[in-house]
């Protein structure tokens, strides 16, 4: 059978068609599968991480109580320390669940010997305290304990710098095999390219940056929970002294304002590490039946002062009847948290501030609930709405451009959708969409 020049050219036409289907194909299962392993990988390092440096969190935890005893005689130091011993314990028996390694398993038995003889120390010196050996008692403490404890924070942070190794090392390995399947992809694209396609080029170049993005991902994870490790360790010291402060000067004028001050940006400073933590290890959701009107309700209630405080209306339109979903609550309330306080900062002047819950049918006629949060603020620029649920991107002279993502992550996890509208001097309105249960 002659093929006449037109078959031919549909025949090449349905060929290159083929070609670009199976590239496409290729690369989305390439990509899905790449994806899939990174963040396993990381999930379980990054997990096996926060539990060597939580246990290291709990042993420094421990210092300055029998010094406070010491001091004033006090049981009730005594009694938070044992708290703090209990904190130890459990953080220990999670370490040893997520160990990795056979050298892992090695540290977290030097460490629980060493903890053995430095709490004995400890008890003893207590014993001696009591028994009126005060001298004894206090070069125990200084001498033998300190050594202890010096021995046990080296064994920590061995055990720290293993797991920060074995995140380095599975991301090697994910590169490596990024590589390795970005070379195939490549070379299907150049066959297709060869027979007469462009379409090839755009799909590998969709991949590549899928790839390039799953990287920075997993590198910004490490790099928040580093950050956030780095940050907790003198946090949790400076907390103790402001203790030991607060009480020593409660009969000083302006020191009590002071203080407080002081608080609040610990407060703030902690804020900023559990959404570095969030960012580096999501919680999974306890999904429950929730009623989103009560949980827009009570949100409402926290910020409401502040509202007022800057002259904004709040403005509510709700359904009558109960908005059920299956949702965590805590994380919904996260979410909507978050959007409301973005929508009072963005009117420090005043404004309207107009929420409304709307049960309907999307695009695919499945039943959903619709939350809107609508300010009356000077709106986003054209070129800032479409990075602003990227991480670490803020418009603010004081943020960590984690909120945003981390609501757009806790939305997608729920089988939601999140979106924003805004023009440049008529406001912006987020719409929360969630699917609706009988």
């Amino acid at each position: 059978m002659k093929f006449s020049f037109k078959h031919k050219i549909i025949f090449g036409f349905l060929l290159i068609a083929v070609l670009l289907l199976f590239v496409g194909y290729f690369a989305f299962l390439t990509t899905k599968n790449l994806q899939k392993v990174s963040n396993a990988i990381l999930k379980e390092n990054v997990s096996s991480l926060r539990a060597a440096q939580e246990l290291e969190l709990a042993l420094l935890n421990q210092k300055g109580f029998v010094s406070s005893y010491f001091l004033d005689g006090n049981p009730v130091w005594l009694e938070i320390l044992e708290g703090k011993k209990r904190d130890f314990e459990t953080w220990f028996k999670n370490a040893q669940n997520v160990a990795l390694t056979s050298r892992e398993d090695e540290i977290l038995e030097k460490i629980f010997a060493l903890y053995t003889i430095y709490d004995n120390q400890r008890n003893e010196a207590i014993r001696l305290y009591e028994a009126g050996n005060t001298s004894e008692a206090k070069q125990l403490l200084l001498v033998d304990m300190k050594k202890s404890i010096d021995a046990l924070y080296l064994e920590c942070e061995n055990l720290i710098a293993i797991n920060e190794a074995l995140i380095q090392d599975a991301e090697a390995a994910s590169r490596k095999r990024a590589a390795m399947m970005t070379g195939l992809i490549w070379v299907t694209i150049i066959t297709t390219l060869f027979l007469g396609s462009l379409m090839g080029f755009f799909i590998a170049h969709r991949v590549n940056e899928q790839l390039i993005r799953s990287a920075k991902m997993a590198s910004l994870g490490q790099l928040s929970a580093n950050i956030a490790h780095e940050i907790r360790n003198p946090l949790t010291a400076i907390k103790m002294r402001l203790y030991s402060l607060t009480r020593e000067l409660t009969n000083i004028p302006y020191a009590g304002e002071d203080l407080g001050i002081i608080r609040e940006e610990i407060d703030r400073i902690e804020k900023t590490v559990k959404n570095c933590l969030d960012f580096a290890r999501p919680p999974e959701p306890n999904f429950q039946r929730c009623d989103v009107n009560k949980i827009l309700e009570g949100t409402i209630n926290l910020v409401s002062s502040k509202a007022e405080s800057q002259h904004i209306r709040i403005i509510k339109r709700f359904n009558a009847t109960p908005a059920q979903t299956e949702a965590d609550g805590e994380q919904m309330r996260q979410v909507f948290f978050n959007l409301i306080l973005n929508a009072i900062e963005a009117m420090p002047d005043g404004g309207d501030l107009d929420l409304s819950i709307e049960k309907r049918e999307d695009k695919r006629m499945q039943s959903i609930i619709e939350i809107r949060i609508a300010d009356t603020g000077p709106g986003l620029p054209v070129n800032f709405k479409r990075r602003i649920f990227e991480p670490f991107f803020t418009t603010k002279t004081e943020g960590t451009g984690l909120g945003l993502f981390i609501a757009s992550r806790i939305i997608h996890m729920h089988k939601g959708a999140i979106e924003a509208e805004s023009q440049p001097g008529h406001g912006t309105v987020f719409a929360v969409k969630l699917p609706v249960i009988s």
